[in-house]
């Protein structure tokens, strides 16, 4: 059996080897943001509980974080283009023993951060031999 940490990692894989591709160097961080750290832009991976079984199933969300331009307006250039950007790296990825689809895609407002952020939620399935 595997846990959440499993799916995580494996999206944090993906991520962190496609930078050189995507030529943006975003700080991602698993499960939330070091509470010190002052990114204007940040990638937040975390997951849904997964279930038990052979084919173990959760979800996990890539949180896309953007400093708003003024209180309450967001950098919808940003938000809307790396969106995309991480949509197609996430699309669908093929590997031996996990299978991750786009389930999802929505914006959030974080007033309390003066941030917006966009979140793309994956299906992950893992099968276990």
């Amino acid at each position: 059996m595997k846990t959440t940490d499993f799916a995580i990692q494996r999206v944090y894989s993906i991520l962190n080897e496609s930078v050189d591709v995507w030529l943006l160097d975003l700080p991602i961080y698993k499960l939330t943001k070091p509470s010190k750290k002052k990114d204007t832009e940040y990638i937040v991976l975390n997951s849904l509980p997964i279930g038990p079984g052979v084919l173990q199933k959760c979800r996990v969300n890539v949180n896309y974080h953007v400093k708003d331009l003024s209180p309450g307006i967001p950098d919808l250039e940003k938000l809307e283009a790396n969106t995309a950007s991480l949509m197609a790296l996430l699309e669908d990825v093929p590997a031996k023993g996990i299978i991750i689809n786009f389930e999802s895609q929505e914006y959030f407002r974080e007033d309390g951060l003066g941030e917006h952020y966009s979140n793309i939620r994956l299906s992950v399935k893992i099968v276990n031999d």
